[in-house]
């Protein structure tokens, strides 16, 4: 069973936004998956520095095409992102700086973090995308 499942409600009806989520929930599921068997710090380390770049493309994206529709909520949501980003980045800091370790706590963040972000931040430009046709 993953640590994190795609729902339906995650669509934000923006295919490359979706399938850029599903990608984000996998990295997630996969991290989980590494701590659960107790995997090396290494790996660990690795596979938090994917989330880290991947989350960095996936905002880089997602705010381009905001800026191309027009979205009036962009400087927001790119706050928003940054200080989300800012959260994950320290963690990773930590994490390769030998000071913390990946724990069910950071993981619960990490799934809170996608799905409330998805959920409420991305879901009010759903209907501005959609309709400018942004996919």
């Amino acid at each position: 069973m993953a640590f994190m499942d795609w729902q339906a409600a995650y669509s934000v009806g923006v295919l490359s936004i979706d399938e850029q989520h599903r990608a984000l929930l996998d990295i997630i599921n996969r991290l989980h998956g590494v701590m659960s068997r107790g995997g090396a710090a290494d790996e660990l380390k690795g596979v938090l520095g994917e989330l880290v770049a991947y989350t960095l493309y996936h905002f880089s994206h997602e705010e381009q095409m905001m800026d191309r529709c027009g979205y009036p909520g962009l400087a927001e949501h790119k706050r928003i992102h940054s200080a989300l980003l800012g959260q994950v980045e320290a963690f990773q800091k930590e994490l390769v700086g030998g000071r913390a370790t990946v724990s069910l706590q950071l993981m619960t963040f990490l799934k809170d973090w996608l799905s409330k972000h998805i959920l409420e931040t991305d879901m009010r430009y759903r209907s501005h995308m959609t309709s400018r046709r942004a996919a």
